[in-house]
């Protein structure tokens, strides 16, 4: 199975992954646990949502959490263009693919697009936000990870290759992509950027759509296992999930946790810098994804946020995954 070249002239211009919004149940505890673990800063809130952002940010929030009675759910997951006349570029490209499109109001950003991507995911794209001051030599305010910025967002779907055409499509290109020496060339996961690193958005093969996480960049592994120390103090010690580890691909020392809600965020050092052509898409096997460390547990593999509204679909082929805790033959829900 061949993967799709990348438009290098896109119809519009993508520039990065840039937020996500997610609801919560216990909108304080989710507050605490963001600011004093991973370390982002509040922007803005009111009794029912807080606007996060993290310590090298400029631009208003990369994280909106929401208060909701229901169950815990993902509402999209945005990203940002250059220009404003790249949402109408944006608009035009998607309405001559027969993909719908609205515009939508969202508190501190310009205008915003809204449309589906080729499994469901709901997306966002503006060009413009408001801004709060960075705090990079604020030391004194940093607390948790540090986390600096927003990097990355990973999904499980049941169809990688049509992700990986609809994103290659709009300028995003292939890093890396796994596969698996059982099924030959068939592909199960496919890293895709925009920005200077390896990933913007991922995608693996699951049951799906669903979040299965997103990342923050810290500035060295130090600030890992302080954010681990932190967690274990405010008791927040079992929400440590996978980790601390090296990525494989990347090479980005890592730890994944669970938030007071269940959504899964990973706090990562520096990946590896790609640029230019000369970077073309490297093929992985999937038992090379962490280069140490002991292979996630159950639920990392199993579990992952639903999209609110959106049905979940099982892939055709689904490959066997291993565990910490054992093989899983057909991965769950």
């Amino acid at each position: 199975m061949a993967i799709p070249k990348s438009n290098l002239h896109p119809p519009f211009n993508v520039t990065r992954a840039s937020h996500v919004v997610l609801t919560t149940q216990d909108l304080a505890a989710s507050r605490t646990f963001y600011t004093d673990v991973i370390g982002l800063a509040v922007s803005d809130e009111d009794s029912d949502t807080v606007f996060l952002r993290g310590v090298e940010e400029i631009c208003h929030h990369s994280l909106i959490l929401k208060r909701s009675a229901d169950k815990p759910s993902c509402e999209a997951v945005g990203y940002r263009v250059l220009e404003e006349a790249d949402l109408d570029h944006a608009k035009d490209y998607f309405g001559g693919r027969n993909i719908e499109t609205e515009w939508v109001e969202r508190p501190f950003e310009a205008r915003t697009l809204r449309a589906i991507d080729a499994n469901g995911i709901p997306l966002e794209f503006c060009a413009r936000m408001e801004t709060r001051k960075r705090f990079h030599v604020g030391y004194e305010q940093q607390k948790g990870a540090g986390a600096l910025r927003f990097d990355h967002f990973q999904f499980v779907v049941p169809d990688v290759m049509a992700a990986a055409n609809f994103y290659t499509d709009i300028g995003f290109r292939i890093s890396d992509y796994f596969t698996d020496d059982r099924f030959g060339d068939h592909v199960f996961g496919v890293f895709l950027f925009r920005k200077n690193n390896p990933h913007d958005t991922v995608f693996l093969t699951r049951a799906g759509p669903r979040v299965h996480h997103f990342g923050y960049i810290v500035p060295e592994v130090a600030n890992l296992h302080r954010a681990c120390d932190i967690a274990g103090n405010l008791g927040f010690g079992d929400n440590i999930e996978h980790g601390p580890g090296r990525h494989g691909q990347g090479h980005a020392h890592y730890v994944y946790y669970r938030d007071p809600a269940g959504h899964r965020v990973e706090t990562l050092t520096h990946p590896i810098q790609i640029i230019d052509l000369e970077d073309e898409p490297v093929r992985w096997e999937q038992k090379q994804r962490f280069q140490w460390g002991r292979p996630p547990p159950r639920s990392w593999l199993e579990e992952a946020t639903e999209f609110a509204g959106v049905k979940l679909t099982e892939p055709k082929i689904q490959q066997p995954l291993v565990a910490s805790d054992g093989p899983l033959d057909k991965p769950g829900r």
